[in-house]
């Protein structure tokens, strides 16, 4: 009967194991305007938090912005249809985690001299969700990768220059 037990717990334990539903979030990053800029951003349900792996490739040794934006498309002309940067907390442009910040604002990415860039980052604040609330769902929305370094100051958006990546943010399974 013990071993009966054992084998019932093994079997319920690696059932409910291999249906944990990973719940993660994608957007291919394509040039705007013949940029030449492109990538991925990887957003993963974890213990802390929300968590986004970002790698961009585009021209060497440069810094440059990405942000999150409203939209939930992307254009290949100018970036236009992708909106203005997500803020659903109507706070002031800034660096994330430093005083006021959009739920948008991810920060910079510096492209090393062989035209790669990664920025990786947790959401711990609890500002995004995936499928979650309107207010902190990060799907259907968004990624822009700009020409520029944010500055953290100028509103509303940093001075972070031209759009020049943008990806669209889906769920997937």
């Amino acid at each position: 009967m013990a071993l009966y037990k054992k084998i019932i717990t093994s079997i319920v334990t690696l059932t409910l194991i291999a249906c944990e539903r990973k719940i993660f979030a994608t957007a291919e990053i394509k040039p705007i305007n013949n940029s030449g800029v492109s990538g991925k951003a990887v957003f993963k349900k974890v213990k802390e938090g929300v968590q986004l792996k970002l790698s961009i490739k585009g021209k060497g040794n440069t810094r440059i912005a990405a942000h999150i934006h409203e939209g939930n498309e992307c254009d290949d002309i100018d970036g236009k249809k992708a909106l203005g940067h997500w803020n659903p907390t109507e706070e002031a442009h800034g660096y994330w985690g430093k005083e006021e910040f959009h739920s948008g604002d991810l920060g910079n990415i510096t492209i090393d001299k062989n035209g790669v860039g990664k920025h990786n980052m947790t959401d711990t604040l609890g500002r995004w969700t995936i499928g979650g609330a309107t207010r902190t769902n990060i799907t259907n929305r968004t990624i822009i990768i700009h020409s520029e370094a944010d500055d953290g100051i100028t509103q509303p958006s940093g001075a972070a220059g031209a759009r020049v990546g943008c990806g669209s943010i889906t769920e997937r399974k």
